[in-house]
């Protein structure tokens, strides 16, 4: 079968890919429209003419929701140098969720158009096509497009997006997310041979464009905004309590109690954990998950990023880790090393420091309108509370392996990491991701006040 796409065109796309990947560009490319057909069958044809090498196509089914479904959204984005293509994305799922509250859609797309600049921001050029057509259209030309159905009721169906909901919104979606940095580039579907050629068309102009333009790089300025309470404030440290194995027992099963319910639902949990060196952060992990299937739950230790993890944004590594439906992702340290250790050791950018606030903020957004239950924990203790137990580390052979030298250069270093610390906190303290600190000098007392608000929040969001 010969290629839609003329010999011209074909080459001009072969030197421009490789413009890009000698560039070390990330392109992603987002087709949205009215008709699955149509975009499988324009995306088709380009995958045929363009260097396969380099070159990633993901079709996202809208149906599914929650934040393993916005974390493959993420994962997907390409790494330097590649092009990733999306057959539907975010703005596909935001009408699908659509139930009828336009200030909800217009929230959500707030939400996008921030993701967007982050993804801008950290070097991913973006190109959205929209695949204009009406029904009327559609119908005269559809078999040009998929004349067969045998591929319906398996994965390679072309669609189940809701076409009422999608032709009653697509224009105002478009209209609120058509930015200057990640226009919309509008193709009208007419006989195929046309459409995939307008479309190349348009994907040429905007591949130049990112080679030879940096302005789409251009991001607007931004600091940590100190907007939100700083519940470290006025915290007393050392703490007591009775009775720990008793309404520790209570707790363990009122979890496995809440776990069940949590399946059920659908919805995920997401808990994060971070605080000073030797705060206590592996105790209390272990006695949230003793409580739990391990069917339901997993830990995530974030250690250093690896060469993968560079090619891409600085979000994207965590996505591997966030939660299906039903289940709980626990997470040891956190996406929020970005505004503490990276700024302190020099391992970012000031630029990227500056962004770091309004980009977890949009990210864990995200990840809390696709119905994600947030929890992030600090566990706060004195100076002089570590220097005991760094002590005691060094002397029992059986824990020494948990100090290590980068331990104590931490600690030389900890009136700036407060500053910090204080920053991350009141520019991160969101509504829909709060913070709970928690004082840790008593370990116990650590311990029950991480379960008590675990069980708290579950109760709240799981039996309303």
């Amino acid at each position: 079968m010969r290629s839609l796409v003329s010999d011209e065109l074909e080459e001009e796309l072969n030197k421009v890919q490789m413009d890009i990947a000698n560039k070390g560009i990330p392109v992603l490319v987002i087709f949205e429209g009215g008709s699955g057909r149509v975009i499988s069958r324009v995306v088709n044809e380009l995958d045929r003419v363009l260097e396969p090498r380099g070159i990633n196509y993901y079709h996202f089914d809208v149906e599914k929701n929650g934040p393993k479904a916005m974390a493959r959204l993420l994962q997907c984005t390409p790494a330097k140098g590649e092009i990733s293509m999306y057959d539907r994305s975010w703005y596909a799922t935001a009408i699908n969720r659509f139930e009828g509250d336009r200030e909800d859609l217009d929230a959500a797309l707030d939400v996008l158009n921030r993701f967007e600049e982050y993804l801008l921001d950290n070097g991913t050029f973006i190109i959205k096509v929209r695949l204009a057509v009406t029904p009327e259209i559609m119908k005269e030309y559809a078999d040009e497009y998929r004349p067969y159905t045998a591929m319906n009721g398996t994965f390679l169906s072309v669609d189940r997006i809701d076409h009422f909901k999608y032709y009653s919104l697509m224009d105002d979606v478009v209209a609120k997310t058509d930015t200057k940095r990640a226009p919309w580039d509008t193709v009208r579907v007419g006989h195929v041979e046309k459409t995939v050629n307008d479309a190349v068309k348009v994907l040429l102009k905007r591949f130049k464009q990112c080679i030879k333009d940096d302005s789409w790089k251009e991001s607007v300025k931004c600091g940590i905004d100190k907007v939100y309470e700083n519940p470290r404030e006025g915290l007393e440290l050392d703490r007591t309590t009775d009775g720990f194995k008793k309404e520790m027992g209570a707790l363990s099963e009122e979890l496995e109690r809440l776990q069940i319910l949590l399946a059920v639902s659908g919805r995920s949990v997401i808990l994060g954990f971070e605080g000073w060196d030797a705060a206590g952060k592996g105790g209390c992990i272990k006695h949230i998950s003793h409580a739990l299937n391990p069917r339901g739950y997993r830990v995530a230790r974030v250690g250093k990023p690896t060469d993968e993890d560079y090619a891409h944004t600085y979000l994207w590594r965590f996505c591997r880790s966030l939660p299906g439906p039903g289940h709980i992702s626990i997470f040891d340290r956190t996406w929020y090393g970005r505004m503490m250790v990276e700024p302190i050791e020099g391992f970012c950018t000031k630029e990227e420091y500056q962004r770091s606030a309004a980009e977890i903020n949009t990210f864990e957004s995200m990840l809390s309108d696709s119905g994600a239950i947030i929890i992030k924990f600090w566990l706060d203790i004195d100076k002089d509370t570590q220097l005991q137990r760094f002590n005691d580390r060094k002397a029992d052979p059986l824990k020494q392996w948990k100090l290590t030298d980068e331990d104590w250069r931490n600690r030389e270093k900890w009136d700036i990491y407060e500053e910090y610390i204080d920053a991350m906190i009141s520019s991160t303290n969101t509504p829909g991701a709060p913070w709970v600190v928690v004082p840790a000098n008593n370990k116990k007392y650590a311990q029950l006040t991480v379960m008590r608000t675990l069980v708290g929040v579950l109760r709240r969001e799981l039996e309303s």
